[in-house]
């Protein structure tokens, strides 16, 4: 029997309710757990997500660190290697200026399959400047190996020095270079060149420290008063009208004179004078940076005889005014 449009639309709202019904049961019913519950099932598992991904970053970067050691490792032969890094060392060593060397190869030590420890002891005698340029080669080279014990002892009477060394170096089975040493890449270094390493050479390792003569002060500039150059030339007498003069000899271009009489001024550097009095017996009294000075010829402004006033309601004695005391010379 064909089925009627209404009864099409009936049929089809009763599938989507059982649908919708089925729906429901699986997501909620069916699962008995709280929301607490998922909510710390969740936090477990990011955290053990997070844990993962550290784990994937470290074995990222031991990865990288192994792959760099595969590429400075001696060949996985280690008699190959040893005889390879032996000739390598004797070279260094001969190129330096390491003279009365011996090179000693002790047991090589295995590490089951993960590398062969190559050991080598070298004695020699050798100045500093030559042993450091030994060191900066050796880490210089891009090979995996160091210096595990160095001894070294200055040689009585002499400038030389006596070294022992011992020397490792690694193989490992997943090397790179397989019949030949690696490339000697240039390994970092702190300091980039040799004469960088040059105050080592310089210092006495062997000697008291003496420490380094300081340099001499700065020699500081004398300021130089112009009142210390303006000196009392002559006294001489125009019409009847006493003068003195004052030259200042380091004026510019050819230094300066005055020819002054009594209350006239002139000016040093940036300080004013006046000429107060001149006396007959060849003196010039002289008021300038605020003192008044006797002057005879021959002296500078700040030389003479410093002339005071009396102090308030002292008695004149010998009806002299003022009193001199000795000022700066000449």
């Amino acid at each position: 029997m064909k089925l009627q449009r209404r009864e099409k639309i009936l049929a089809g709202s009763a599938l989507g309710l059982v649908g919708l019904m089925g729906l429901w049961f699986l997501l909620f019913a069916g699962d008995s757990q709280s929301a607490d519950q998922l909510i710390d099932r969740r936090t477990k598992l990011t955290g053990e997500i997070e844990d993962k991904q550290k784990l994937l970053q470290v074995a990222a970067r031991d990865a990288k660190r192994l792959a760099e050691w595969q590429r400075r490792s001696l060949p996985p032969d280690p008699v190959l290697a040893r005889s390879l890094y032996q000739n390598w060392l004797r070279g260094l060593a001969a190129s330096v200026n390491l003279h009365k060397s011996t090179l000693v190869s002790n047991d090589a030590g295995a590490r089951r399959d993960q590398f062969t420890r190559i050991s080598f002891t070298l004695r020699a005698q050798a100045r500093l400047g030559d042993l450091v340029e030994f060191m900066y080669k050796f880490y210089k080279a891009g090979f995996l190996h160091q210096i595990r014990k160095m001894d070294v002892k200055p040689i009585q009477n002499s400038r030389d020095l006596d070294v022992n060394l011992t020397i490792e170096a690694l193989s490992l089975p997943t090397a790179d270079s397989k019949k030949k040493l690696p490339p000697e890449a240039s390994h970092v270094l702190q300091l980039a060149k040799l004469s960088d390493y040059g105050p080592i050479v310089k210092r006495d390792f062997f000697a008291p420290y003496v420490p380094p003569i300081p340099p001499p002060p700065p020699r500081r500039e004398r300021t130089v008063d112009p009142a210390d150059s303006a000196c009392v030339n002559a006294f001489i007498e125009v019409d009847g009208i006493a003068q003195v003069w004052i030259e200042d000899r380091m004026a510019p271009p050819r230094g300066k004179l005055w020819q002054l009489g009594e209350g006239e001024s002139f000016t040093v550097g940036n300080v004013k004078g006046t000429v107060q009095s001149i006396r007959p017996e060849g003196e010039v009294i002289v008021e300038f940076e605020g003192h008044r000075r006797a002057l005879r010829i021959g002296d500078n402004l700040h030389g003479g005889v410093e002339i005071q006033d009396p102090r308030p309601n002292q008695p004149n004695q010998g009806g002299n005014s003022t009193h001199a005391t000795p000022a700066r010379g000449n």
